[in-house]
């Protein structure tokens, strides 16, 4: 109740909303794949499965991506810039503010990409799902 009285009721309410939306944006690599393999119309063979297998897809190109660019673009920044800054040789002066930049607002452009890459996932993977399970079967 104070947060409504702090904010007032109607920007209470829209932040309600965002929170919603990005609740379900977040969690779209599982929800999407749920909609397309439970739908009655164009219903995939092996539903769970397929929404479990496309929601690690996703989740785990977004931790590759994460393992891969933005933990050495840190230890960069971290370890080897400041010394190179020390010395005179600012190498790397980009490098040092994109990731500065990502690892303050990762968290906006997360559930956008998420959902894209969703989206993407879910209609490459639904077009062969069938013969897919029906080459796991035989």
């Amino acid at each position: 109740m104070e947060a409504i009285e702090l904010f007032g009721p109607k920007l209470s309410a829209l932040l309600a909303l965002v929170a919603l939306a990005y609740f379900l944006f977040s969690f779209a690599p599982v929800l999407w794949p749920a909609f397309r393999a439970f739908r009655r119309k164009g219903r995939l063979s092996k539903p769970w499965l397929f929404t479990g297998v496309v929601g690690a897809l996703v989740y785990g190109i977004f931790w590759f991506l994460l393992c891969a660019l933005m933990i050495p673009a840190e230890m960069y920044t971290v370890f080897i810039a400041p010394q190179l800054q020390e010395a005179g040789l600012p190498y790397g002066e980009a490098l040092v503010r994109v990731a500065g930049l990502v690892g303050r607002y990762w968290w906006l452009g997360l559930p956008p990409l998420l959902l894209v890459s969703t989206v993407v996932v879910t209609r490459k993977l639904a077009a062969k799902w069938d013969r897919l399970c029906a080459a796991a079967a035989s």
